[in-house]
């Protein structure tokens, strides 16, 4: 195991902490053991840092999304279905923010010239693409834990304990799975926004080695916002329709549109692994060669 140095992951105090050179015959591959609470904290201090890029590309899908959910309020009162206004506003929030999102991601991987003359709100072949990786993985999660679900609540409903046990395991054995492809294939939503998109072979191979500290960094760079969510909620209550209970919803709107600047913690562990890891290998490689 060797020690080294490397190349700042911003313009911050985020550095790569270990390199690890193994060997294996004459293979010889490099593992960059990501520093999880500096990315964390760059991440969070990102929609500060860069306040007037989150307001040029986050204003128009906000907007829209207010806009959306206002029209799901009006349904709500039409005996339209929760479930419908919930999918309605999910898909709408993924259409809407996937541009802001393709942003995002390279302003936190490339800095603040790779966005300088990036549209506000467009929709060209990458941001098609990042949409349909989004869709794919939702996909897949309604696969593997949502038809099990509907077979547990069938069961539940029918008072069949044979059936609920069987999808109440399936639900967790597809839950467990989706888990695990969702953080072994992160890297494949900042691959496709700055243009590096390789396969989901190379995406599943760049997490190699550093699972449980990519998991920890999707969940700690979330986790603020929602724990602000929570509270706010919980602070607010119940209001009848008016102007209180219209204050609610534009600032839950809100804290749902700066949970996706969270996005930007993946992306900076893909800079570390992926952007950085030509020059960290070479030095590694060297001071190997050395010894």
């Amino acid at each position: 195991m060797l020690r080294v140095d490397c190349q700042s992951l911003t313009q911050s105090d985020i550095r790569v902490e270990v390199v690890n050179v193994q060997a294996n015959g004459q293979r010889r591959f490099t593992v960059v053991e990501l520093p999880v609470f500096p990315i964390v904290k760059e991440s969070l201090l990102m929609p500060f840092r860069y306040l007037p890029e989150l307001v040029k590309f986050g204003s128009i899908p906000f907007a829209a999304i207010l806009a959306i959910d206002l029209i799901c309020f009006g349904l709500l009162h039409e005996d339209v279905s929760r479930g419908v206004t919930g999918g309605l506003m999910t898909i709408s929030h993924f259409v809407l923010f996937t541009p802001f999102s393709v942003a995002w991601t390279k302003l936190a991987i490339r800095g603040r010239q790779a966005v300088a003359k990036h549209p506000q709100f467009f929709y060209s072949r990458t941001q098609r693409l990042y949409l349909l990786a989004v869709a794919v993985m939702m996909a897949a999660g309604l696969v593997l834990v949502g038809m099990p679900y509907v077979i547990l609540r069938y069961g539940q409903q029918n008072f069949d304990n044979q059936i609920s046990l069987f999808g109440g395991t399936a639900m967790m054995l597809g839950l467990g799975i989706y888990v695990i492809a969702y953080v072994r294939l992160a890297f494949l939503f900042p691959a496709i926004a700055i243009g590096r998109y390789a396969g989901l072979r190379d995406a599943w191979k760049q997490t190699a080695g550093n699972i449980e500290r990519l998991a920890a960094i999707l969940v700690l760079a979330f986790l603020p916002y929602w724990v602000i969510r929570q509270a706010f909620e919980w602070y607010m209550g119940y209001h009848p329709p008016g102007v209180v209970e219209a204050f609610r919803g534009c600032i839950d709107m809100l804290l749902i549109a700066l949970a996706t600047t969270a996005l930007a913690g993946p992306a900076l562990a893909y800079k570390v692994i992926v952007i950085d890891q030509p020059q960290d290998e070479v030095a590694a490689q060297s001071i190997s060669a050395a010894r």
